[in-house]
């Protein structure tokens, strides 16, 4: 059975790993958002984003050290130290705030700044057996977020190998196949088609959805004109073996390929809503998506998008 199922209404979930009655739907307008917490202080907490409405999705970044038989390393110390048990606090806020209004919360993996690596089989296994047993349905005598037990894992990976990010999604599914409850996997790509670390990974049809991200990537992202962004966004959505895309910008008008929200919706949105594979939107991340108000205008738009995730 699925554990906790994105609502049949204009908001996108993930099903959750905990086996517990499906929770109301989140009252969110339009799009569906996805965005990431846990790397800027000043951002403020994750029970703060998840009370503001507008986030379908959080995703906590990152799990940025793995590899090369190390311990794999949480990063949260612009909140707390979860090498110190400081962190486990966010196991009720996540909880409390989040999951019970519908709001998925992902751990995850790797970042735009991290130091990982999977160069064995051994690497994935112990990599696979962290994630499960301190964020998902496994147990840990320590778990860094306390008792709560997350959504999922999401693949943001842009640097490493190419190889092994297929073997471990397949070994995070086979863990989903216990206890009648069904973890959710997301990848976070850069824009080309098929991605140079993630492409394989993808191809297994693992992931429930892709999470492309149309910035800080000269080939295909949108400079001034959205011909690049369009022809790879066709790409993703004939790729059979994806299932739904997220269109991902920044909420940074200082990063590259950043796109001022109305154009998005008047060049890009209006267009893409129209495909049935169509996902909504990442805003990368949260501290500049509360500074830039991002999120809060394509909620405005009155989308008749109805957006949802395979259960």
């Amino acid at each position: 059975m699925a554990c906790h199922s994105f609502p049949a209404v204009p908001v996108v979930m993930v099903v959750l790993v905990s086996c517990l009655l499906a929770p109301p739907a989140v009252t969110a307008s339009s799009v569906n958002i996805s965005t990431y917490w846990g790397t800027n202080s000043a951002e403020g907490s994750i029970e703060d984003a998840c009370n503001t409405g507008l986030y379908s999705i959080v995703n906590i970044g990152f799990v940025h050290k793995f590899g090369n038989g190390r311990t794999p390393v949480l990063n949260l110390n612009a909140h707390c130290d979860p090498s110190v048990q400081g962190c486990t606090y966010l196991g009720r806020e996540i909880r409390e705030y989040c999951q019970k209004k519908g709001i998925k919360v992902l751990i995850s993996i790797g970042g735009p700044s991290g130091d990982y690596n999977l160069t064995s089989q051994d690497d994935v296994t112990k990599l696979a057996n962290y994630l499960w047993n301190n964020y998902l349905g496994g147990s840990a005598v320590h778990r860094p977020l306390g008792s709560a037990t997350l959504d999922g894992v999401d693949f943001f990976i842009e640097e490493s190998t190419t190889k092994y990010w297929d073997v471990l999604a397949e070994t995070l599914r086979n863990f989903s196949k216990k206890g009648n409850c069904h973890i959710k996997l997301s990848a976070t790509p850069k824009c080309q088609h098929p991605d140079k670390y993630l492409g394989t990974a993808i191809q297994t049809g693992h992931f429930h959805y892709v999470q492309v991200r149309f910035y800080n990537e000269s080939r295909c992202q949108c400079d001034g004109s959205f011909d690049a962004m369009k022809s790879e966004w066709d790409k993703w959505i004939a790729d059979d073996k994806v299932h739904k895309v997220f269109v991902g910008v920044t909420a940074s008008a200082k990063e590259k390929g950043y796109v001022d929200p109305q154009r998005l919706i008047n060049n890009f949105l209006r267009d893409a809503v129209n495909s049935t594979k169509f996902g909504g939107v990442m805003v990368w991340y949260l501290y500049t998506d509360h500074n830039s108000g991002y999120s809060k205008k394509i909620k405005a738009w009155n989308s008749l998008a109805q957006t949802t995730i395979l259960h």
